[in-house]
């Protein structure tokens, strides 16, 4: 389990922690099924990056779309960085997934939605 910059708390504090298990799980084992289960469609902001294009971002419209293109939406380079990022608390009540590369940051955004509970809800490449 990554170290937590930030124990979670608040009112779905254990809720937020079996997300973030399964959500462990399902990066460890590549299940990209699993993955899509914990993704809030559509998302409207998802970084990609290649050594030709850079950084780039766009949406990511259902689960078909990110299925499609699961190779460069959930690279291995982002599954070796999951288990050692740093689970960071937001004002908010939603949650970042951090790492550092070089000069950039990675982040996953998991957020609360009422009757669905926390989702995957972007994934940010910038400057660090």
């Amino acid at each position: 389990m990554p170290s937590l910059a930030q124990p979670p708390a608040g009112p779905h504090a254990a809720e937020f922690q079996a997300f973030y298990t399964a959500f462990l799980a399902a990066s460890q084992a590549n299940d990209k099924q699993k993955l899509a289960d914990l993704i809030a469609f559509p998302v409207q902001d998802w970084s990609t990056q290649t050594k030709a294009a850079g950084v780039q971002e766009a949406p990511v419209k259902d689960r078909a779309d990110f299925l499609a293109r699961y190779a460069a939406l959930f690279t291995s380079s982002m599954r070796s960085h999951i288990p050692k990022a740093k689970v960071q608390a937001m004002p908010s009540g939603g949650y970042l997934l951090l790492w550092h590369d070089s000069d950039l940051e990675y982040s996953f955004e998991f957020d609360y939605a009422e009757g669905t509970g926390y989702r995957l809800s972007s994934y940010s490449i910038g400057p660090y």
